[in-house]
């Protein structure tokens, strides 16, 4: 019994050599790789050109699975290939071709130019057993990868086609985490430039090390286009107290300013700066609608908010178009509100919160990069942005949403009484409240959402 062949073909509007590029470019693997399985990258060397290598962790619960990739068959523009040197298969090989259409092909007509070919050849281990039994499954995965993989590329290429209009230079700060590391990608894939704020001596030319609490950052680089700054300690992180609280304001409002005050001191210093903020500027709002125009609220995080944002001035003063991104609960599996509900609901247990009433500000992962991607390149976005989904949900029927994609029952709701226990002022502050919080001005600067619907967020980020 020979190797299993699976074979995935996609045609994009853009030419072979753009869609080429985008497989060639750095951010390319993070953002191939589905957001529901935990991988990590351990080495990569060589791009995808012959010789180059991809050593790779995948975790299987305390599991830790290596797989080492080596390339070859590289021709620009046309092909490349990535074969399994060590790893879980007893064979791998999958060959990428990339060609232009036809002239007379009918699809030219709707505006596509080229074909994506992958053809994966392959032999599960345990030999005949396990091209028995293991077929189907991998063909079955492989089938869910690479829809995800081939509908992230089509966004990318439009995104390209709507803002890549010239190569950018972009200084991120908190690049390790959810967003910055999902942001970061984006923009590599995009063509860009992008450095990073780290905390730690490097000797990458793409870091800078700088210790906000101490006030200390070596030289930033100059021709910055834009900084985006998402550094601070994770609320949910653990359960507050007085020191925890003031970690986390001081986190946010002492970064915020000294990087300010670095952004005053350049030169020449970049077009846009976006500070990340939170949908918990508004407070606990019930069923109110939320505009950048309302209020600010009370409470821990509203006043956190508040001061966050005040604390950048200094940029303001130095001439650059500042904004603040008011985020909202970011869906992805690797972290935050999906990330921490997503085994509870797999398991059956899941339901809402109380009567399930409450207004819950969501946006998805994807949504989060391309509204700060938006807001860089904008030259009209300032102050305050909500990045929430134009959707408005409540806590309900994000939970129905969820145990429907999941195929799982949604009868278990929470008390808010034991939420309160368990969390303290936490739960008052981060899962408790009600803001039907609204993207007005992102969507009057001409934005338009990848994920709109919450359904959709859900299936491509959990591959259903």
């Amino acid at each position: 019994m020979g190797n299993l062949v699976f074979e995935a073909k996609c045609q994009f509007k853009a030419p072979a050599a753009d869609v080429f590029a985008w497989h060639e470019a750095p951010g390319a693997f993070a953002r191939l790789s589905p957001p529901w399985v935990d991988v990590r990258l351990v080495e990569h060397t060589g791009g995808i050109q012959d010789g180059a290598r991809v050593v790779l962790q995948i975790n299987q619960g305390p599991v830790g699975i290596p797989w080492v990739l080596g390339h070859k068959d590289y021709v620009k523009d046309e092909q490349f290939c990535d074969y399994q040197i060590a790893g879980p298969f007893q064979y791998w090989q999958h060959v990428h071709r990339i060609s232009p259409l036809a002239a007379d092909d009918p699809a030219r007509e709707e505006g596509f130019e080229c074909l994506l070919h992958d053809r994966i050849e392959f032999s599960p281990p345990l030999g005949l057993a396990g091209k028995i039994g293991g077929a189907l499954y991998v063909k079955g995965e492989l089938k869910r990868l690479f829809r995800y993989r081939h509908a992230l590329l089509t966004r990318d290429l439009e995104l390209k086609a709507r803002y890549g209009k010239r190569k950018l230079r972009v200084l991120i700060s908190g690049s390790t985490g959810l967003i910055g590391t999902h942001l970061k990608a984006l923009l590599r894939t995009q063509g860009h430039e992008v450095y990073s704020l780290v905390r730690r001596r490097s000797s990458k030319p793409d870091e800078i090390f700088w210790d906000p609490a101490g006030e200390e950052c070596e030289a930033l680089p100059g021709g910055l286009d834009a900084i985006v700054h998402l550094c601070g300690r994770n609320v949910a992180a653990r359960r507050w107290n007085v020191e925890e609280k003031q970690l986390i304001f001081e986190s946010r409002v002492r970064s915020t300013n000294f990087l300010a005050r670095l952004v005053a001191d350049m030169k020449e210093p970049p077009a846009a700066v976006i500070f990340a903020s939170a949908v918990g500027y508004y407070g606990d709002r019930g069923s109110e609608p939320l505009t950048e125009d309302s209020s600010a609220g009370t409470g821990f995080l509203a006043d956190v908010c508040k001061s966050w944002e005040e604390s950048a001035a200094p940029a303001e003063k130095a001439g650059c178009r500042i904004a603040f991104a008011r985020i909202g609960a970011v869906l992805s599996p690797k972290d935050g509100a999906l990330g921490n509900l997503l085994p509870i609901f797999q398991a059956g247990g899941g339901g809402p919160v109380g009567d399930g009433k409450q207004y819950f500000p969501w946006i998805s992962i994807e949504d989060v990069s391309a509204g700060i991607y938006h807001a860089i390149v904008s030259k009209t976005l300032s102050g305050p942005f909500n990045l929430v989904s134009p959707q408005a949900a409540t806590n309900g029927e994000f939970s129905r949403t969820l145990a429907r994609v999941l195929r799982r029952p949604c009868l278990m709701p929470v008390k808010p009484a034991m939420l309160k226990v368990i969390y303290g002022e936490m739960a008052e502050a981060l899962i408790l409240p009600s803001q039907r919080v609204l993207p007005q001005k992102l969507q009057q600067d001409g934005y338009e959402f990848l994920d709109a619907e919450m359904i959709k967020a859900l299936k491509l980020q959990l591959g259903y």
